[in-house]
C-alpha cells in the first residue's frame, strides 16, 4: 500500500516578476534594409506581400527592393557625372560593394558592374534585365547594363 502525506500539500512559489516589454535597441538601419524590410511585409493587396506571402513572393519582393536601391544609388551619379567614364563603388546589403564603370553616349547609357562577391554576381546576373529596365525608366534613356568576366561565375 501506498502512504499518503497528511499534511497539507505544498504552494508553489509565485514567479518573479519579470519585464515583457521588448528591449529597446538604438542601433542605426541602413536605409536599404529598413526599405526592403518594408516591401517584404507590405500587404497592398496584390498578392506579393503580406503575412501569407509564398516563399517565391518574398524573394522577388526582396529582388525588387535591392534593385529599387541599386537604381537609387547609381542613377544620380549618372545624371550629375562630369567626367567619362564614371567610375563609381557602392554598397548593397548583404551583397556587399558592387564597382561599376558607366559610360555616356550619345542618347544612352553603357553601364559596365563587377561585384566582389560570388553571391552577389550571381544576383546580378539572374536581375540584370530588370535592373536595366529600372535604370532606363529612371533615366529616360536606354541603359546597357553588362556584368564584368568575374560577375559571371
Amino acid at each position: 500500500m501506498k502512504q499518503v502525506s497528511v499534511a497539507p500539500p505544498e504552494r508553489q512559489r509565485p514567479r518573479e516578476p519579470r519585464d515583457d516589454r521588448a528591449p529597446e535597441f538604438s542601433a542605426f538601419v541602413p536605409w536599404e534594409q529598413r526599405r526592403m524590410f518594408a516591401q517584404l511585409f507590405d500587404d497592398d493587396g496584390q498578392g506579393g506581400g503580406g503575412y501569407g506571402a509564398s516563399l517565391n513572393g518574398i524573394k522577388a519582393s526582396g529582388d525588387v527592393a535591392m534593385i529599387e536601391a541599386l537604381t537609387e544609388q547609381l542613377a544620380p551619379r549618372m545624371l550629375v557625372g562630369s567626367q567619362w567614364p564614371l567610375m563609381a563603388v557602392f554598397h548593397l546589403g548583404r551583397l556587399g560593394r558592387i564597382n561599376a564603370s558607366i559610360r555616356r553616349e550619345e542618347g544612352s547609357w553603357n553601364v559596365e558592374l563587377d561585384a566582389e562577391q560570388d553571391t552577389a554576381a550571381r544576383w546580378l546576373s539572374g536581375v540584370r534585365q530588370q535592373c536595366e529596365q529600372r535604370l532606363a525608366a529612371s533615366l529616360h534613356q536606354p541603359v546597357s547594363l553588362y556584368l564584368a568576366k568575374s560577375a559571371q561565375a
